[in-house]
């Protein structure tokens, strides 16, 4: 991942501004989160004489181009601008110690919904990520990844849930791991989406930690998915015709 610092500065900053100009920048670092063009989830607003600053992560060194943004992006930069006579600038400062591999699109001959990680798309090749912004939008309605982000984050927190396993394990487990589920429809609809804008076979990820129960037949339409070898050694089940993949049960 690389590092950069981004830095609004105007000539002269009164006190009486600050608290709202933090909320509007707030607004704009999540639709730049939300665009897949930052990776860093904690923000931390540095104040100096004549700027406000703070570091962020980007999967690529290109991930804050002006091509890359999204209408919300340009909006919010606007307000910024406008609303408080601010210039936004972002200084290139290194890469950081832990490398995360990254894909493009038009080399992936498919794609994978997985959750975890900088990006929940990876290239069915290598599973390396894949930054949102490179995507044509999926809510097309509001050219925005609105989808897929609901998808990760309640993802996580239902991971999470589960595995503190202090409010119903089984629950949140057959969450992630039900055919049937709210959350694997929701991903499986994210998928099918995918493959109409890129043509690409997308398929999701279907948790599976401890059930055997479906490792001969795959969940959705019963025929044969176990593989002779492991895909991208980590998938031992496969459905081309139900676009999902999984693993056989730990232990």
């Amino acid at each position: 991942m690389f590092i950069y610092q981004i830095l609004f500065q105007k000539a002269d900053w009164p006190r009486s501004e600050m608290e709202s100009f933090l909320h509007d920048a707030d607004f704009f670092i999540r639709s730049l989160r939300s665009n897949g063009q930052l990776v860093s989830m904690n923000d931390v607003f540095l104040f100096q004489e004549d700027s406000v600053w703070l570091h962020v992560q980007c999967l690529k060194k290109d991930s804050l181009d002006e091509r890359y943004n999204s209408d919300y992006v340009n909006q919010w930069t606007s307000i910024l601008m406008e609303r408080y006579n601010v210039t936004i600038s972002y200084k290139y400062l290194g890469e950081h110690l832990v490398s995360v591999s990254t894909a493009e699109i038009d080399s992936s001959s498919s794609l994978i919904l997985y959750w975890g990680g900088a990006s929940p798309i990876r290239s069915g090749d290598n599973f390396d990520q894949i930054p949102l912004y490179n995507f044509p939008y999926t809510n097309t309605r509001y050219r925005s990844y609105d989808d897929i982000n609901s998808w990760s984050r309640s993802y996580e927190e239902i991971d999470g849930l589960w595995f503190r396993g202090s409010l119903g394990e089984r629950r949140f487990h057959n969450y992630m791991s039900d055919i049937k589920s709210p959350l694997t429809k929701q991903g499986r609809n994210i998928c099918t989406k995918l493959e109409e804008l890129t043509g690409k076979p997308s398929y999701y990820y279907l948790f599976n930690y401890d059930s055997k129960k479906d490792e001969h037949r795959c969940p959705s339409c019963g025929g044969e998915w176990q593989l002779e070898n492991k895909l991208l050694e980590k998938f031992d089940l496969k459905c081309d015709h139900c676009r999902l993949v999984s693993e056989k049960a730990k232990g």
